[in-house]
């Protein structure tokens, strides 16, 4: 009889076992997913941050380039920046008639330089 009753308890306690099991690989499953997770994340702002690096330095170098072959464009360029913003800064800081200029001015600068970096 003592046969049939540990019997009986076998299957509770194995299935108790199994239970305690599934929960444990399920959470450990749960931290593998987590830390892959955070393996890719990392990788992806990684290689995000590179390319524009990358993109960062070669249009700088492209800038320098150009600068140091046109000289007398840059300096026009470098001077009519400086005029729009002078009158960006000016009509903000006082509220009066020179902000309806500094927009036309501003956009045919910006459009200029455009133009000449292309």
């Amino acid at each position: 009889m003592d046969v049939k009753h540990k019997k009986h308890e076998t299957p509770k306690q194995q299935t108790a076992e199994e239970s305690n099991s599934d929960s444990d690989t399920a959470q450990s499953t749960m931290e593998q997913g987590a830390e892959v997770h955070e393996q890719a994340e990392e990788t992806a702002v990684s290689d995000v941050y590179d390319k524009t690096v990358q993109a960062v330095s070669e249009t700088y170098e492209q800038a320098k380039s150009y600068s140091s072959n046109n000289p007398g464009k840059t300096m026009f360029i470098a001077l009519g920046i400086g005029v729009g913003l002078g009158f960006l800064l000016g009509a903000s800081a006082r509220r009066s008639g020179a902000g309806r200029f500094a927009r036309p001015v501003v956009n045919a600068l910006s459009g200029i330089a455009l133009e000449l970096f292309r």
